[in-house]
């Protein structure tokens, strides 16, 4: 599966597979852009099949009701809808296109890494974890960014050498979605990504 959201502050392209075997993926996206802003939400449900996709459909479809809400709000929430379910990792991006800054929050082994023309290269440590409604400790950073930067936010069933020197390389979303395209064969797990440009 392949969505594709752009404006004229961001283009993203996601791509998502299931386990092999498995006909329901256990990783869930949300993704929305307005003219100020874009927040994008990555899930993975703990296993696979139709548990893990229960976990982490709840977190996309809670995101979807409140996208206005400010990231830490957002995990909070993530975490109380979690409680009495399988549990999911969770990593949720919102960029302000005014102020070309993002803030980025993840707990779990969701991947998140933006690389600007400059060479600057930001890679916020996740927290070890997941959500499942008890307390829960988060990290939410907010860094600047400059026009033409770009990003990948991946899940731990696509396995990435040189993500550094692949964000660099590539051109356009769609370039670097067919650069990862031969590492999406070899998954053991439930695979999404989302992989954007900011302008």
């Amino acid at each position: 599966m392949i969505v594709k959201e752009f404006n004229e502050h961001v283009h993203t392209l996601a791509f998502q597979l299931p386990k092999e075997g498995k006909s329901c993926c256990g990783d869930s996206f949300y993704i929305k852009t307005t003219e100020s802003f874009m927040i994008c939400a990555l899930a993975d449900g703990l296993g696979s099949g139709e548990g893990a996709n229960e976990s982490s459909a709840a977190i996309s479809s809670l995101v979807e009701q409140n996208y206005d809400e400010d990231v830490d709000v957002l995990m909070q929430l993530c975490n109380k809808e979690l409680k009495d379910k399988r549990g999911a990792t969770v990593s949720i991006l919102k960029v302000d296109f005014h102020s070309k800054s993002f803030t980025y929050s993840s707990v779990g082994n969701i991947r998140f890494m933006l690389y600007g023309p400059s060479g600057a290269f930001i890679y916020p440590l996740p927290i070890l974890g997941y959500l499942s409604g008890k307390p829960q400790k988060y990290r939410t950073q907010t860094y600047s960014y400059e026009i033409g930067s770009k990003f990948i936010i991946y899940t731990d069933g696509l396995v990435l050498p040189g993500i550094k020197a692949l964000l660099n390389k590539g051109n356009s979303v769609e370039d670097l979605s067919r650069q990862l395209d031969i590492y999406t064969k070899k998954r053991t797990d439930d695979l999404t990504y989302i992989v954007g440009q900011l302008f």
